[in-house]
């Protein structure tokens, strides 16, 4: 009987001593929580925006979808600026970011992406009376352009000679521009566009055919602590990207962004590669 027992607790034992030298193990449900910390901005129409307490746009779809695929009991939205998209995922407040948030190789490095769900590039809003002034990026050049504090656009900008007024959000720029103490605004073009819908009725429109800069490509942000849960994550944005309901939700979210550009499926939908090439990686793959 003594025998048996040792036997047996050595059995246990080892089986344990396997599971931790794995290392690879994690909880079933996603991300090893019942309840899921989404932070997002609140000020891109078209993308994520609250207003009256109500979320809209393509990345609070985004989410929505994401809660059912992964089977997520409980999730929890809240508003970050656009400069603390990456801290609120390392200092643990955020267990994901979802909100325009560009895949480049310096947060890789921090951070897990997944992604792309959605690509675009840097172009210019500016009020209707300025359409045929401006036509070309050099006539931009000496002129106030506004951008916001915790994008990628300043550094864009400012490769292409334009030193940007760079303020505190969206909102500040907007009412720059508005008042006409900017030119233009320059961000991503998706952003500009449901900038251009929200505000059709004080004229403002995305400058036609002016788009500069390496492409922006928006992913999902998590810690690096949860690479299963993340090629998880990969393999549904993958089949998100190809279905109805990614098409869907760009025609109703960002319907600018469809009258005005007639190829903006093949600019904004990403492909298999380009997100295998992002996801769950700490440097971008070939």
């Amino acid at each position: 009987m003594f025998a048996f027992r040792r036997t047996a607790a050595l059995l246990s034992v080892g089986v344990l001593l396997a599971a931790v030298s794995c290392g690879e193990e994690e909880p079933p449900t996603f991300l090893g929580k019942e309840r899921i910390n989404v932070a997002m901005v609140n000020d891109l129409p078209g993308l994520s925006r609250t207003d009256n307490n109500k979320r809209t746009g393509f990345d609070q779809l985004l989410v929505q979808e994401l809660k059912r695929a992964m089977d997520v009991e409980t999730l929890t939205q809240f508003d970050v600026a656009t400069g603390e998209r990456l801290t609120a995922i390392e200092d643990g407040r955020a267990d994901l970011t979802v909100s325009a948030f560009s895949i480049v190789d310096d947060r890789m490095k921090r951070i897990d992406f997944v992604g792309p769900y959605l690509t675009t590039w840097q172009g210019f809003l500016v009020r209707k009376d300025t359409i045929g002034k401006v036509d070309d990026i050099e006539d931009f050049k000496g002129e106030t352009v506004c951008a916001w504090e915790g994008s990628t656009s300043e550094e864009q900008l400012r490769r292409r000679g334009i030193e940007p007024l760079v303020l505190d959000d969206a909102s500040d720029c907007f009412e720059r521009l508005l008042e006409k103490r900017a030119l233009a605004i320059s961000t991503d073009q998706l952003i500009l566009h449901g900038y251009a819908q929200l505000y059709s009725k004080e004229g403002v429109q995305v400058v036609p055919g002016v788009t500069f800069g390496a492409p922006q490509h928006y992913g999902i942000g998590l810690a690096k602590k949860h690479r299963k849960h993340c090629e998880r994550l990969k393999k549904w944005v993958k089949e998100f990207v190809e279905s109805t309901d990614w098409m869907a939700g760009i025609q109703t979210n960002l319907p600018h962004l469809v009258a005005s550009e007639p190829d903006w499926t093949d600019r904004a939908k990403p492909n298999a590669a380009s997100i295998d090439a992002r996801s769950c990686r700490d440097e971008p793959g070939s």
